[in-house]
């Protein structure tokens, strides 16, 4: 019987506990949003930026224009032009707004010029466009 009764109290107190719960840590009592959790950028967003980052990428290396462009930006540091040659090529001027632009350049002598352009979102929200010289081997 003790066993039954202390099994009892037990549940009874654990239904308590969950009745009483505390606030989300977004919910706020004067009815605006909790601005941490508004500012965070979704998963959709970066992913989406990516994806055009990885197609403008395909698209420059697949026109020689551009793509000399590109690399002339990247070689001379200009964020201008780079930014015209991705307009281009996929990116909207949205995408580009208060967007930081890296523009480096690998070492190496020789061998094949590549362009990769990668991105991350948001807050800040940075496009970085690396040239590279990868050593071709025969």
């Amino acid at each position: 019987m003790n066993l039954l009764h202390s099994k009892r109290l037990s549940i009874l107190a654990s239904l308590g506990l969950l009745a009483v719960r505390a606030p989300v840590p977004a919910q706020v009592t004067t009815g605006e949003q909790n601005s941490h959790f508004a500012d965070t950028p979704s998963k959709a967003d970066a992913a989406s930026l990516q994806k055009k980052a990885t197609q403008a990428q395909a698209r420059i290396h697949g026109n020689k224009d551009d793509r000399d462009e590109l690399m002339r930006a990247v070689k001379t540091n200009e964020v201008g032009l780079a930014k015209q040659v991705l307009l281009r090529n996929g990116f909207t001027a949205d995408d580009l707004e208060n967007a930081k632009i890296t523009l480096r350049t690998g070492g190496g002598k020789g061998g094949k010029d590549e362009i990769e352009i990668s991105a991350t979102c948001c807050e800040p929200k940075e496009i970085t466009i690396q040239r590279s010289l990868q050593n071709v081997t025969k």
